[in-house]
């Protein structure tokens, strides 16, 4: 016998119980007031006959014009929007998307000026915007093809200045004192502001600097020793080019750039304009029309006034149906339904009161359901509260289970008397390791931190955590300042054997840990408490004397 699911008992559970059916109810009231509101209707229809003429007369004469004319602005502001996303697209693929979406637009305007009797007028103008529109995609191609050839040589110069770079790493030092590589660099770093300069005069005077500059840099070339930068006079001619040309240096295509986006701006407000007029007196020939609609409806509102005199009585009694249906409603259904709601909110708010409603009907039912999710939902809550005390990088515990971990042990340690350590753990020159190996393999190596200090502290009482990024904390309950110290070089000694490549620290080429302490102490019968405060001073401390290293809290107040 197979066995069934909560969900199918709780079902066959009501099913037995249940007496009445709301529902049933419900439908039959329903079907009611349909039937009633179908005599009205078919009432109303006898009466509003006589004037079906004037509707029919307006609908087919009036109402279609003032369709064309919205639907034909709705079509020219969808043109206008398009239209902004070609004057700003910033790639070609973004262009032909803009500009199929255009001649898209176009084509159902064209359609729709077809249906008006204006159409030739109509078709007219929309040739005039096409031509427009055509003009501005070329243009906006050309500012494309300016920003590719403008990036290729703001590559080819920063390239050029990345190799002369990397060449002679072998000896920056005098590299970086020789007059020919600061008038490089400062060539470079000109040329970079020319592609940030927004005005063309401002750009002029810029190319005579950089001019200057690269006289200068070519008489330094002539001066430059062969075993210090290979061939300078070459490079010195490489960088004029790319810069001064006047067709393809960085100078001319960012001037060119600018003077096309200038005409694609000016180019673009026209077709706007353009576009924006021609809305507009569409605009105003709908709202002549509405003018019309409006007067012919007013007419015919003044005939459905008469009639609606003669439908009142068969209203009133559908209306007290109807308010009868409601009053049943309100007592069998929403009354219950706010007591449900209420004994769910209390529930949620943490009262363990029983979710429970008195009948026997689908509504009691519910209460039922909802008092069985409500437990599952509670346990349910319990266990992600448990998850949340985790790194879910680590799988250790994270600072929030720290902290109401160190509150415990504080609380323990003053009532036994015994000490308590604190440790505060960095893991030295990480950032580099990051920037180097990865941020994946970052995560790598934090896992293996995590492994190896859990590997050094075998008591259950020892408690270990992410305190953040790659800083990690231990507590050591009933462990004075001898047992931390062992701690603490078993943790050195640990990561020594571990080995843990790290060719980019600057203490050593495997991962190296800095350790900051602080122990509780008795003074004068005093129970003093340790802190992260004391145990971060302490690891500043041993970072500043060189990392790889635990520190005392005390010998940092002894010196």
């Amino acid at each position: 016998m197979s066995k069934q699911s909560p969900l199918q008992t709780m079902a066959a559970d009501a099913g037995k119980r249940r007496l009445y059916s709301l529902t049933s109810i419900i439908n039959f009231g329903l079907v009611t007031l349909i039937v009633a509101i179908f005599i009205l209707a078919v009432t109303t229809y006898s009466k509003l006959k006589s004037f079906e003429d004037s509707l029919t007369l307006m609908t087919n004469e009036s109402l279609p014009t003032v369709v064309h004319s919205g639907e034909l602005y709705s079509q020219m502001s969808l043109l206008m929007s398009v239209t902004e996303r070609l004057s700003s697209a910033n790639s070609d693929a973004m262009r032909r998307i803009a500009y199929d979406a255009i001649n898209q637009q176009l084509t159902s305007l064209d359609d729709v000026a077809m249906e008006r009797n204006d159409n030739a007028y109509m078709l007219a103008q929309l040739r005039s915007i096409r031509r427009e529109l055509a003009d501005l995609n070329s243009l906006v191609e050309q500012k494309l093809t300016v920003n590719v050839l403008l990036n290729t040589q703001q590559d080819k110069l920063y390239t050029l200045h990345s190799n002369i770079t990397e060449n002679s790493s072998s000896n920056v030092a005098s590299l970086a004192n020789q007059p020919w590589y600061l008038a490089f660099t400062n060539i470079v770093a000109r040329s970079s502001e020319v592609l940030t300069t927004e005005q063309l005069s401002l750009i002029r005077q810029q190319k005579r600097q950089i001019t200057a500059l690269l006289d200068e840099l070519q008489a330094f070339s002539l001066q430059q020793s062969a075993s210090k930068i290979d061939s300078a006079s070459a490079i010195s001619e490489q960088i004029r080019r790319i810069v001064l040309d006047e067709s393809s240096g960085l100078i001319a295509l960012r001037q060119s750039q600018l003077k096309i986006v200038g005409r694609v701006r000016g180019r673009g407000n026209f077709v706007r304009n353009l576009i924006s007029d021609y809305a507009r007196l569409n605009e105003f020939e709908s709202h002549q029309l509405n003018e019309s609609v409006l007067e012919a409806a007013f007419s015919t509102s003044r005939l459905v006034s008469q009639q609606v005199k003669h439908i009142s009585v068969i209203f009133v009694f559908v209306f007290l149906a109807y308010v009868g249906f409601v009053l049943f409603i309100h007592h069998a259904v929403v009354r219950r339904l706010k007591t449900l709601r209420n004994q769910v909110q209390q529930r949620a708010a943490g009262n363990s009161r029983e979710i429970a409603l008195g009948g026997k009907d689908e509504i009691a039912e519910l209460a039922d359901s909802f008092e069985k999710f409500a437990a599952t939902i509670e346990h349910q809550k319990a266990s992600l509260e448990e998850l949340s005390l985790r790194d879910a990088l680590t799988a250790i515990a994270n600072r929030r289970a720290l902290d109401e971990r160190y509150l415990q042990e504080i609380h323990v340690a003053s009532r036994q008397r015994w000490p308590l350590t604190v440790m505060l753990l960095d893991v030295d020159f990480f950032k580099q390791y990051n920037d180097n190996y990865g941020h994946s393999q970052g995560d790598d190596c934090l896992k293996q931190v995590a492994d190896l200090l859990k590997s050094q502290l075998p008591r259950k009482t020892d408690f270990l955590a992410r305190y953040g990024g790659e800083e990690f904390a231990i507590l050591l309950p009933n462990t004075n300042q001898s047992g931390a110290i062992l701690v603490a070089d078993s943790i050195l000694n640990a990561f020594k054997e571990a080995q843990i490549p790290h060719d980019f620290s600057g203490v050593a080429d495997h991962i190296t840990i800095s350790i900051g302490i602080s122990v509780s102490q008795d003074v004068l019968g005093e129970h003093s408490i340790p802190s992260f405060e004391e145990a971060d001073k302490s690891l500043y401390n041993a970072k500043r004397k060189g990392r790889n290293q635990w520190i005392m809290y005390d010998e940092d107040h002894i010196k």
